[in-house]
């Protein structure tokens, strides 16, 4: 098990690092893009391109990054409303919620594994960028999939051998 835990650290440190840089990258970027635009009166085609594929990968990575905390994968209102002080049924709920997140992730597996497999065997190159190859969006959703999967089984154990999970308004007052 140590081995396993240290695995997810790693990865957790991975997503969190790729997530802060992205995020300032991005906005860094849209800066210059913002200023080059209105100020300078020239604008660089190529880095606004780049801006938004960055965008849309952070926003992969969000997926991936708010599956391993448990905060994205139900909208837990209803639940909190009716099963406010029942920690065991609350437990059978996440429980049967990861089993079929689980379920539907594993059924989109095999085709994003295809289109992935396809986006590095035929690359496609941006429109604006000639040279900027496009194919590594599909892949990164495909990554972003395997550990949307890893984070929610993680997850469905976890609900097997913790004490009953906090909520979300327990984790923020701390």
């Amino acid at each position: 098990m140590p081995f396993i835990s240290m695995c997810l650290r790693g990865i957790e440190k991975i997503e969190n690092a790729l997530c802060y840089v992205g995020l300032l990258g991005i906005t860094y970027l849209t800066c210059i893009l913002v200023v080059n635009r209105y100020f300078i009166h020239y604008e660089v085609m190529w880095l606004g391109d780049f801006t938004q594929y960055l965008f849309v990968f952070m926003s992969l990575c969000a997926i991936a990054f708010t599956t391993r905390d448990d905060a994205h994968t139900s909208v837990d209102i209803l639940s909190q409303v009716l099963l406010a002080g029942k920690p065991r049924a609350m437990r059978a709920y996440k429980i049967v919620i990861h089993i079929l997140t689980l379920i539907t992730l594993g059924y989109f597996h095999a085709p994003m594994l295809q289109f992935a497999a396809r986006a590095l065997k035929h690359p496609s190159y941006g429109t604006m960028v000639p040279w900027f190859n496009t194919s590594w969006l599909i892949v990164a959703c495909y990554i972003m999939l395997l550990l949307c999967i890893l984070h929610t089984a993680v997850n469905l154990v976890k609900q097997f051998g913790l004490p009953a999970p906090r909520t979300v308004a327990e984790k923020e007052a701390e």
